[in-house]
């Protein structure tokens, strides 16, 4: 069945009424009321029970912010409160018991957007029942915007009949709108702070659904974490809540709580397989009786931290260690000079005795090896200082070579020298090098026990700032497991090593601005290469607590503006 208009029904309505013979007089016939208001029914006797409702009924209508017109049956205004004469600028004894849509042009509005939004609610009558919430901006003369929402109802039972009648709701949201853009734009102010902490944040609700989550939240467990899901199973991919969950503390006592946790990295998250340490915070929201509806859970990546905490007290502790060690290696070199000086007297006393020989070369022989190590710990207990003379390179690691040439001969290796004439001499420590290339070239030899093949070369970059020594060994190699401790202090993969080393060759070469790399060459063995730089300009910023280089000594190279040409692997 078709639904039959208002414009229709007034049609049948005025056929019924000629049928009948009923049709209302003219309407300068009708009876007209004391204020002008043309009756269409009698008016109430004043002072009677209807009169009094009336009353009451306009008063009420009267006294609500909301503008009412309401039409009867044939389109004329029945109701025309005190907003809508406000909002119109019209008395309502000029549009009451008159045709809705002939007012609007026989009204003179003076304001155009008035009559635009007259004619407006006129196309609406037609639609009663859909013509709901709509909107329309106001213009005032002065520039003034004001937003109306209107909506028209049909009266009566019936959702789409309109032979009863029509009402007309206007209202003025102006403020309304400007608080909700106002609550807009905060709302999303908020959501950049929110967003934008590196930490992560999620909001759960008593079933441990999350509710609000930011974006470093994501980044955080490594994978999409949506709204609705279990936050057990978005950050964890557990089917059940975790047992030391603090948010169930939380939601119990309404108290913040905290934890620490140890999870491991999924595969998948760029270096994984590894550990995180987690600090997992949860704060109660409250409703107005007090009671916990949610859970703010805040979560910070402390490993770094953690592992910092641990490296410092790990440093404290050696210093501690290094402390007593170089006290030790001092009291320990005075007897260890008269034991020499003993052994040496015994074998020029009896040099034919081949027993005395024999003792008094192994006691000279481990009395060396006992001083070389306390030299060592003396060494790396004691600041760097540096002494800066002009160095030849080349002159020093032919020095080194010579002095362990005893060792290289006894072993088998072959060495293999490579340098350049124009090498420029170093501005630098010569005892400390020295000391670095011993250590460099003593581990490659001994890497080699049963003969192998040492190559040491000696090469400067094209503007001459920087100087490169480079030593490679043909021996087992470096376990990859251990390349990120070599240069810790006190470890050594080797029976009878010190672990001072490597770490004296570190200090030597960060104390001149320089750097150490380790790299795996095709095939067995191990490359050191010594970056320095010939003017001992960035040895001066290490002075002054700045590290000219950056990269790391296991294969970054060192990027500024006037950096080393040379590439580690």
């Amino acid at each position: 069945m078709k639904r039959r208009t208002i414009r229709n029904r007034f049609a049948d309505r005025h056929r019924t009424d000629a049928d009948d013979n009923t049709t209302p007089p003219p309407v300068g016939q009708q009876p007209v009321r004391d204020d002008g208001v043309i009756l269409l029914r009698p008016e109430p006797a004043p002072g009677s029970q209807d009169d009094e409702v009336l009353q009451h009924l306009g008063s009420l209508l009267d006294s609500v912010k909301t503008g009412i017109i309401s039409l009867d049956g044939e389109g004329r205004v029945r109701v025309f409160n005190a907003v809508a004469e406000m909002l119109f600028a019209v008395r309502r004894q000029a549009v009451l018991g008159r045709p809705f849509n002939d007012m609007g042009r026989m009204i003179g509005f003076k304001d155009h957007s008035l009559r635009a939004l007259w004619e407006r609610l006129s196309d609406a009558v037609w639609a009663a029942g859909a013509a709901l919430d709509l909107e329309y901006d106001l213009v005032r003369p002065m520039g003034q915007k004001r937003i109306i929402a209107y909506s028209v109802y049909p009266l009566g039972r019936l959702a789409w009949s309109v032979g009863n009648g029509v009402v007309i709701m206007l209202e003025d949201i102006t403020r309304k709108k400007e608080m909700e853009d106002q609550i807009t734009d905060g709302r999303k102010r908020l959501q950049a702070v929110f967003d934008g902490i590196t930490d992560g944040i999620q909001v759960l609700d008593p079933e441990f659904r999350i509710t609000a989550v930011n974006k470093s939240m994501t980044i955080l467990v490594g994978r999409a974490v949506t709204l609705g899901q279990h936050c057990f199973k978005a950050c964890l991919s557990n089917s059940v809540a975790c047992e030391d969950c603090p948010a169930v503390e939380t939601f119990r006592s309404g108290q913040p709580a905290s934890l620490i946790k140890v999870i491991p990295r999924r595969p998948d998250v760029p270096g994984g397989f590894d550990e995180r340490i987690l600090e997992i915070s949860t704060f109660p929201l409250l409703d107005r009786g007090n009671r916990v509806v949610q859970v703010v859970e805040y979560i910070k990546d402390v490993s770094e931290r953690v592992r910092i905490a641990e490296r410092l007290e790990h440093a404290r502790r050696l210093a501690e260690l290094g402390e007593m060690a170089a006290r030790v290696a001092h009291e320990v070199r005075n007897p260890l000079n008269a034991i020499n000086g003993a052994a040496h007297f015994l074998s020029t006393e009896h040099p034919s005795d081949e027993t005395i020989q024999k003792f008094t070369s192994l006691i000279k022989r481990q009395s060396r090896r006992v001083d070389q190590v306390a030299s060592d710990i003396l060494y790396a207990a004691k600041p760097l200082r540096l002494a800066r003379t002009r160095v030849n390179l080349d002159n020093l690691v032919d020095q080194v070579i010579s002095a362990l040439q005893e060792t290289i001969t006894e072993q088998g290796i072959t060495v293999t020298r490579q340098s350049e004439p124009s090498l420029p001499l170093l501005l630098a420590d010569e005892f400390q090098i020295e000391q670095a290339l011993t250590n460099i070239i003593r581990n490659a030899v001994e890497a080699m026990p049963r003969g192998g093949a040492l190559r040491i070369g000696t090469s400067g970059d094209t503007d001459g700032g920087w100087a490169r020594i480079t030593v490679q060994d043909t021996g087992c190699g470096i376990h990859p497991g251990d390349r990120d401790r070599i240069f810790q202090t006190f470890y050594t993969t080797k029976t009878n090593g010190t672990g001072l080393g490597l770490s004296i060759v570190e200090g030597v070469l960060k104390n001149h601005g320089g750097k150490i790399f380790v790299e795996q060459p095709e095939g067995a063995g191990t490359r050191i290469v010594l970056c320095l730089p010939v003017s001992g300009q960035h040895a001066d910023e290490h002075q002054r607590g700045r590290d000219a280089l950056s990269g790391d000594r296991n294969g970054n190279a060192p990027i500024q503006p006037e950096a080393s040409p040379f590439k580690a692997v």
